[in-house]
């Protein structure tokens, strides 16, 4: 081996000789921190679990505690140092950098000065030592216990760079203690690799390009002996190093695909072992540590990855019967050594003490355990971080037809569905969410900004949503595969205003069908406010033996329920009464009267005297117009008649519409024989005012259906079939013109096929 000579007095190489001067004393203070969740049994006895922040990453270990560090949105590093005695967290001052190697001693430093100081943890109120260069050339390469490993970079010769030891004397005298390294003229990239206390394992690299070879060095620190050089190969063993007194080790990747661990025994190079670690993508983000006579292996990241890994867990195998393993966490977020040789592991385990900082050593029986020493106070496996945000009650008329609900998990990276489903109808409305994007990504809150809609299945086509009792359920999976699948239910209710064709309480207008064959379908509309287009979210056949009437009507509610009703007359002029049950059906029919063939039209549905119930007009065959007001009964629906007035023979066709002119009363639409169409607007007192005209051009619809408010904006609007179709024909709320332009629906394109449509 070539080694370089020293290019020192480094004297003359800095215009400041490493002096020593006495550096202020760092402030220490405590962060605000929550109370700790319940947690498993202390590491030792005598210790007390302490409560560290989930996003700290273990970074060194000592005797009287370790030291962490957080990172910000915006890539800033804070410090933190836990007591193992009493489980205490302190911040550290925010404008230093902080390391350690296996030791209660930090190196502070801040990025603006050629300064490194040695705080010595143990005993926080001390002032540190300040550590002075001369210029930006030096380089801390890392830290073994009081030790600091430094290269010089030599801008005069190429690739050369000096590497040295420095750390106090006894006594924290003024003189520091500087040792060459006698690496190899072509070594660059060095950095500490692993420590124990009285050696420094230095990973460094020969070549460049195809010539690259890696290296491992052990270092004796009180002297700066070089006592063993392993060759590593061509490939760098960028995590798993580690360094025991009778052992160096490191994980290898032989092949893209699977990982082992490589063990070297000290002093005596080319006897190699290793040791299988499985199957792995990944292979180099894996971690290793020696305790006892097993091997901790754990692929790093595991708590955050998005992807599964069977490496994911901290697993001990015994160095000298490789099969036998334990598994000791779920994952690892990071880890590093104590100075008695155990391990302290960020990481977290599902059926143990949850998310925090484990101390990994070997028990009574020689096996490697794992000891909560500090709690993040959150679970390990998916679960919610409060309580789920869901109302108990949604008023979709009230909130314009949306609802909003949230789940807050514990970690993002999941993906699953959330359902919801009405209870008596199972139909429902679902959605997928995935960690992946970025809302769930950056907040791990699954939000439903539910549309108000439902389907009968999934993917099919969505309908409004009825009153009544709902389910939800959160299904959650988490991608890194660590834990059980998050399942969990609730209840809400929806709350509804029953419309005026409303048959399944919705709130949207259904519209009845009868065939020649005598078959009744119902049609459920549905008018979103991003489209023009009415749809049907689905056509059901809801009976046969229709055809033996000859007038159908849909009235309103005239039985004091939310549901609305209709009216047929027979072939004998006998008047039924269909009662909605609120599901789409109807109870079977009830008697209303005799002596109805008296009349040639008959229309109900609009509240004419203001007392909030249906009520119903029909003409006779000399064109008089009477009003039967609704009772609220079901037993007898409608008073005695009252006549309105004569002269309603011109019309072919009329059909109570609600309120379309922006009064408080329901009107009364008609058509002439000519086509025109006339706007009777209500008085409130069960009579009309004159009529006005609407237009003309309405001669080819066969049915007119005032079947409320279609596009849900506060104002009734008028359905229209004839052969070539269904129009909608919003409401204004404008007396002389109370509707706006016909907009195509494709509800009853095939409106042909049937013989009313109401």
């Amino acid at each position: 081996m070539h080694t370089r000579t020293s290019p020192r007095r480094l004297a003359a190489a800095v215009t400041a000789v490493l002096a020593v001067t006495a550096g202020a004393a760092l402030t220490v203070t405590t962060p605000a921190a929550a109370a700790p969740a319940a947690v498993q049994a202390p590491a030792q006895a005598a210790d007390t679990v302490g409560v560290i922040a989930d996003d700290a990453h273990v970074v060194s270990a000592g005797s009287t505690g370790y030291l962490t560090r957080r990172t910000s949105s915006n890539y800033v590093n804070t410090y933190y140092w836990t007591s193992f005695a009493d489980g205490t967290t302190k911040a550290l001052d925010p404008a230093y950098v902080y390391d350690g190697g296996r030791s209660d001693f930090v190196v502070a430093h801040k990025p603006t000065e050629t300064r490194y100081r040695l705080l010595d943890m143990a005993h926080p109120d001390a002032a540190p030592i300040g550590l002075t260069y001369g210029d930006g050339n030096y380089t801390l390469a890392g830290v073994a216990g009081e030790t600091l490993v430094m290269t010089y970079y030599d801008r005069n010769r190429v690739n050369a760079l000096d590497a040295f030891l420095m750390t106090r004397p006894d006594g924290w005298s003024t003189s520091p203690v500087t040792r060459d390294l006698a690496l190899p003229v072509a070594a660059h990239n060095l950095r500490v690799a692993a420590t124990t206390p009285d050696t420094a394992l230095i990973q460094y690299q020969t070549g460049l390009n195809e010539e690259t070879e890696y290296f491992l060095a052990t270092v004796e620190l009180a002297t700066g002996t070089i006592t063993q050089t392993v060759s590593v190969g061509t490939k760098p063993p960028r995590n798993g190093i580690y360094l025991t007194a009778t052992q160096v080790a490191w994980v290898s990747k032989p092949t893209d695909t699977t990982a082992e661990l490589v063990t070297v025994p000290r002093g005596e190079e080319g006897q190699r072992t290793t040791v299988p670690l499985g199957d792995t993508y990944l292979g180099t983000q894996l971690d290793a540590a020696i305790v006892g006579g097993w091997a901790v292996t754990a692929e790093k990241g595991g708590g955050t990855a998005t992807y599964a890994s069977s490496q994911f867990p901290l697993v001990a195998r015994s160095l000298g019967n490789p099969s036998t393993t334990v598994k000791l966490l779920d994952h690892v977020d990071s880890m590093t050594s104590a100075p008695d040789g155990s391990q302290l592991v960020r990481g977290g385990s599902v059926t143990g003490g949850g998310e925090g900082v484990y101390r990994i050593a070997t028990g009574a029986g020689g096996t490697p355990q794992a000891t909560l020493v500090s709690t993040a106070g959150k679970k390990t496996e998916l679960a919610f971080a409060s309580t789920p945000s869901v109302p108990a009650t949604v008023d979709l008329d009230a909130s314009g037809g949306n609802a909003a609900f949230s789940w807050a998990l514990n970690r993002s990276n999941a993906q699953g569905t959330v359902t919801l489903r009405h209870t008596a109808t199972g139909k429902l409305a679902q959605t997928t969410w995935s960690g992946y994007d970025g809302a769930v990504r950056d907040t791990g809150v699954v939000t439903f900004n539910w549309s108000g809609l439902l389907a009968p299945s999934i993917g099919g086509m969505g309908g409004f949503a009825p009153s009544g009792d709902y389910t939800w359920e959160f299904k959650a999976k988490p991608l890194n595969g660590i834990g059980p699948d998050l399942v969990k239910t609730g209840t809400f209710k929806v709350l509804r205003k029953a419309g005026l064709h409303d048959y399944t309480n919705n709130g949207s207008a259904d519209l009845l069908a009868r065939d020649a064959s005598g078959r009744l379908f119902r049609d459920d509309t549905v008018k979103v406010t991003s489209s023009q287009e009415v749809y049907s979210n689905e056509r059901v056949q809801i009976g046969t033996g229709w055809q033996i009437y000859n007038q159908l009507e849909a009235v309103g509610d005239i039985a004091g329920a939310p549901a609305a009703d209709l009216v047929a007359r027979d072939t004998a002029g006998v008047l039924w009464q269909y009662l909605g049950k609120g599901d789409g059906t109807f109870a079977a029919r009830t008697k209303i009267g005799s002596g109805w063939n008296a009349y040639n039209k008959i229309t109900g549905g609009s509240d004419l005297n203001g007392d909030g119930r249906s009520d119903l007009l029909a003409t006779d065959t000399s064109g008089v117009l009477w009003l039967y007001k609704g009772t609220g009964n079901w037993a007898a629906p409608y008073a005695a008649r009252v006549r309105v007035g004569g002269g309603w023979g011109a019309y072919n066709q009329i059909t109570a519409v609600g309120d379309i002119a922006g009064s408080a009363a329901g009107d009364l639409v008609a058509r002439d024989t000519a086509g025109v169409l006339w706007l009777y607007q209500g008085t409130g007192a069960g009579t009309f005012a004159a009529r006005t005209r609407i237009g003309s051009g309405w001669g080819p619809y066969t049915s007119l259906v005032g079947a409320g408010d279609f596009d849900r904006d506060g104002r009734n609007d008028l359905y229209a079939t004839g052969p070539s179709g269904s129009r909608l024909y919003a409401g204004t709320g404008n007396t002389t013109t109370p509707f706006k332009p016909a907009a195509f629906t494709g509800v009853h394109s095939d409106a042909a096929r049937f013989n009313a449509i109401f």
